[in-house]
């Protein structure tokens, strides 16, 4: 298993995309996908939110899929949770911590899919501050620091793949 942490517009989507295959049996869980599922984005569905994304990982687990994890996962007890899951499954984990700076963070977000297009909204400055804090201010003992800022998305894919195959 893989889980990817960082803050909103720290890339997690655009690697997940590219990194799931059922062909393979790489399955992608997304905190963010499933929060529409109980709200429109309110801090008091998260728990609710990532609860039901570790039953799914669970399940994918079980069904012998490799799953990559991604949230902000701004309670990192959600990580751990996921973390032991797997390793009572005897399945190894790698976490990634995406980082990037606050300025980076803020212009990709007025830059994201569907923002442009004009069906969605960007989060906006404070938000996307708060987010960056809060993933800066709880750090995942043991993550792999992964700078999407300076590397390239293809040159993050390589890295996460070869850890993933080593796995």
């Amino acid at each position: 298993m893989v889980i990817l942490r960082g803050a909103a517009a720290s890339g997690k989507t655009t690697l997940c995309e590219s990194l799931r295959d059922f062909d393979k049996k790489i399955a992608w869980v997304s905190v963010d996908k499933l929060k529409p599922i109980f709200s429109e984005y309110k801090d008091e569905t998260l728990d609710a939110t990532n609860k039901a994304s570790l039953v799914l990982v669970n399940y994918l687990l079980e069904q012998g899929y490799s799953v990559i994890f991604d949230g902000i996962f701004k309670n990192p007890v959600h990580v751990r949770e996921a973390v032991e899951m797997a390793r009572n499954k005897n399945i190894l984990v790698a976490i990634y911590q995406l980082s990037c700076s606050l300025k980076t963070l803020q212009e990709r977000d007025k830059a994201r899919k569907g923002v442009k297009e004009g069906w969605r909204k960007p989060l906006g400055k404070e938000v996307i501050e708060s987010l960056y804090k809060k993933v800066e201010d709880n750090p995942i003992k043991g993550a792999i620091k992964l700078d999407t800022e300076n590397h390239s998305p293809e040159e993050c894919l390589r890295i996460i793949k070869k850890n993933f195959e080593e796995l």
